[in-house]
């Protein structure tokens, strides 16, 4: 065997070593492209329903004496306070078999984060 067969199979065992590594590093960075983008996902709906059940607690929160023990609550507030706390409910079970749902979807997907891109002209 020369010199030259020599190197040549230190070359090539080199870039196998060299693809390996880039396709493990590829692979880690998508798989974390993907857990990136469904924890951003499920924050966006989290706040998206907490948000939404908080403005109506503000704007029709007095119905049901939100906020106040329910010991001091008048017949008209419990019933109120009951058909609240029942859609308050369906509305988080449904926002979160929702963020499930797109968890799931997302997992069906090779992503790759593109980073933080700049437009160079916005307005065009």
């Amino acid at each position: 065997m020369g010199y030259d067969q020599d190197q040549e199979e230190n070359f090539m065992e080199f870039r196998r070593q060299a693809n390996i590594n880039r396709d493990r590093t590829t692979s880690k960075y998508k798989d974390g492209s993907k857990r990136r983008l469904t924890n951003i996902l499920k924050k966006k709906f989290d706040t998206t329903i907490i948000g939404s059940l908080a403005a109506f607690e503000e704007r029709f929160g007095d119905l049901w004496g939100h906020g106040s023990p329910i010991e001091v609550l008048d017949e008209d507030q419990r019933y109120w306070r009951e058909v609240w706390m029942e859609t308050r409910s369906k509305v988080l079970d449904n926002g979160n078999a929702n963020s499930r749902a797109a968890q799931n979807e997302i997992a069906q997907y090779t992503l790759s984060w593109n980073r933080y891109l700049t437009d160079s002209n916005p307005h065009e």
